[in-house]
């Protein structure tokens, strides 16, 4: 998601160019505001290779193991061929695929099915690459540079733009890491989606944090809702 952390299908992936694999992680994902005390999903990831193709694979659980979320990225020769992700609860449905210099939608939520297209951008962005995404332009965030990508939004079918900054002011900064916020550019939307903070270990880049707004599913009291959520990841288990 996430790959995943903004509401509405607006779907957290980065691309730029030829892209390696993220390193394998496990993340505990803990409803906000609880200190850890209510965790709602757990997240892994895979890399699958096969002569040129590459799939980036996020995988959301419920704390009893039940697949919440999947979403999935495919690569051909490093470069983004398809995305797709699922959720399980609401039948709800995105896929995205690079047709030549096009990016074609298709979005599907129970009975109500959409399909859109848009220009390919280099700096497509979603989430089982979007840590590498912010590695390629470390040094210019950690500089203080703010940087632009973008998201597609799959209920709109339309491509819409992001940026990072480093957040110094972030109630989670703190020695030995690099918090980056990322938010919504356009002055409509961004009353609609928060600001997402990002914690990164300054050692490895990798990201040990992430706090804000779900595009994950919860239901509560017979209501699907996106949460917002702490994310926690640990490396090499």
């Amino acid at each position: 998601m996430l790959g995943k952390i903004i509401t509405g299908c607006f779907i957290a992936l980065a691309f730029g160019g030829s892209l390696a694999a993220e390193d394998l992680f496990t993340g505990d994902i803990y409803l906000a505001g609880t200190n850890k005390g209510v965790l709602i999903f757990r997240q892994k990831n895979s890399v699958t290779r096969n002569g040129d193709i590459t799939i980036l694979k996020h995988t959301y659980t419920h704390p009893d193991g039940r697949v919440a979320t999947v979403e999935e990225v495919t690569l051909v020769r490093g470069v983004f061929e398809k995305y797709n992700v699922d959720f399980v609860k609401s039948t709800c449905g995105c896929t995205l695929e690079r047709d030549g210099e096009r990016i074609k939608f298709a979005f599907t939520r129970g009975d109500v099915s959409k399909k859109g297209e848009d220009k390919y951008v280099p700096t497509l962005v979603m989430g089982p690459t979007l840590s590498l995404f912010v590695r390629g332009r470390w040094d210019r965030i950690a500089r203080g540079e703010t940087v632009y990508f973008h998201f597609p939004s799959m209920t709109h079918q339309r491509i819409v733009r992001f940026q990072l900054a480093k957040h110094d002011d972030s109630p989670y900064a703190r020695d030995g890491v690099m918090v980056v916020k990322m938010g919504i550019t356009n002055t409509f939307l961004r009353l609609l989606v928060d600001p997402v903070d990002m914690v990164y270990d300054a050692r490895t880049k990798r990201v040990i944090e992430i706090h804000g707004k779900s595009l994950l599913e919860r239901e509560v009291n017979g209501r699907i809702e996106n949460p917002i959520v702490d994310i926690y990841y640990r490396y090499g288990t």
